[in-house]
Formats: structure tokens, sequence, C-alpha cells
């Protein structure tokens, strides 16, 4: 029983952090502007905390269907996927 409180205690103290990460990272989208914030919104919710790999491809394929589909311009995605992703980081610091 004591091991089930411990790993519960542990398991919320983990999500308050992850909580914590994620406003500091919605504070740093919101100074974002056009299709930097476009493209955090859109990455957002596709994104795993602690999974650095996949979460880059999921980045790198949301971008180019946001490319593909109009959403968001060709000139200048790269700057701007840099700073939407920037903010992303922030999750994980």
């Amino acid at each position: 029983m004591k091991t089930v409180i411990i790993f519960a205690f542990a398991l919320a103290i983990s999500a308050t952090g992850v909580q914590a990460g994620w406003n500091v990272a919605d504070a740093c989208a919101a100074g974002l502007s056009g299709d930097s914030k476009l493209i955090y919104d859109k990455v957002k919710p596709k994104i795993v905390v602690g999974d650095r790999s996949g979460n880059e491809v999921r980045i790198r394929s949301t971008v180019k269907e946001m490319v593909s589909n109009g959403e968001v311009d060709f000139f200048g995605v790269q700057g701007n996927a840099k700073q939407a992703v920037a903010c992303l980081k922030k999750v994980g610091s």
C-alpha cells in the first residue's frame, strides 16, 4: 500500500511540473505572431513530453502539411517554425 501511495504522489508531482512547463510555453507563445503562432497552436496537441525524436518528426510533418494546405507561407516558414519550437522546448526545461 505504501508503494502505491508513493507512486501516486510522485506521479502527481511530475504532472504538476509538466503543467508548469506548458504554462511557460503558452506564455512564450502569447508573444508569437502570424505563422509562428499558427504553427505553435497546430503542433502543441501533438507534442509528447519526453519523446524528443518523435516530437521532431511530428513537428516537421505538421509544418510540411501546413505549407501544403496553404495554412502558412512557404517563404519564412523555417524561421517561424524555429520561433514556435523555441516556445515548445520550454515544456521540458
